[in-house]
């Protein structure tokens, strides 16, 4: 602060008058402070903004990649099924090599020849044997044994699990099998009796000869002759499917009929004069 001395003009009183200087204008250095703390807050919210993207993003993108990785890989059944295509793929490789192609033969031109002239028919003059028919002669009779032996082979006879019921359905070949044994006198027909391979030994005897039985029932019962036909009776001794499935199983649940040993074919005695 300064005091000056004016003289005022018309005036004896000298004038006084303070001068006070202005103050320095100028930047607070609190204020300097303040704007770099938000600044620096705000460069820090920037970075951690930033940072916290970014991770989203490679999570983001790891999910992705997990769930492509899990579309892409294959199942049980498409592993199985590709196993299997490769595997016949190879067959058919190995199959084609060992079998060489079989060359057609190139077909040879006809060649056409005259036809030669008819040689006129020589008749000789034979003398006509006699038929003698000795005291006993003995013809086979092929119509009876073949065709039964035939139908044994193709007959099967089925039974649901646990019965001895036949299946309806089996039972029109027994019946042509009871009507064809009486042609054959000296012919005899073992109704064998078969289990599946569950429950207990004891059990699958019994279950066989009831079976067999059964088939013997319902045929005289029916009016058919069965002095012909021997019920046997096997269990589950005699499998003939050993897949061990349920369909499997079914068809070791049956009876057969094969034909019983003979000594001497059936034949027929004509007794001469």
């Amino acid at each position: 602060m300064a005091k000056l001395t004016m003289n005022t003009p018309g005036s004896s009183t000298p004038r006084e008058a303070v001068f006070v200087p202005q103050k320095q204008q100028g930047i607070s250095k609190w204020i300097l402070a303040a704007g770099a703390a938000v600044f620096l807050a705000m460069f820090t919210g920037l970075v951690i903004t930033t940072t916290l993207l970014i991770s989203q993003q490679n999570r983001a993108g790891l999910v992705t990649a997990e769930t492509a990785t899990a579309l892409e890989e294959p199942s049980l059944p498409d592993l199985t099924n590709a196993v299997a295509r490769q595997e016949m793929s190879l067959l058919q490789t190995e199959t084609a090599e060992a079998v060489p192609a079989i060359a057609t033969p190139a077909p040879t031109p006809e060649i056409e020849q005259e036809a030669p002239a008819p040689k006129p028919i020589e008749v000789a003059a034979t003398t006509p044997s006699t038929l003698r028919l000795g005291a006993t002669h003995r013809y086979r009779v092929p119509s009876c044994i073949d065709y039964l032996d035939t139908l044994v082979k193709i007959t099967t006879v089925n039974f649901p699990l646990g019965s001895d019921i036949p299946v309806a359905a089996d039972m029109i070949r027994a019946r042509n099998i009871a009507t064809a044994v009486k042609t054959c006198d000296e012919v005899k027909v073992i109704v064998e009796g078969h289990s599946d391979r569950r429950g207990s030994a004891q059990l699958n005897m019994d279950l066989s000869w009831f079976r067999a039985q059964s088939v013997i029932d319902q045929l005289q019962r029916e009016g058919y002759d069965i002095s012909s036909l021997q019920p046997r009776g096997f269990g589950a001794t005699r499998p003939v499917n050993f897949a061990g499935t349920i369909s499997g199983e079914a068809e070791n649940r049956r009876v057969q009929f094969p034909l019983a040993p003979r000594s001497a074919p059936a034949t027929v005695r004509l007794s001469g004069n």
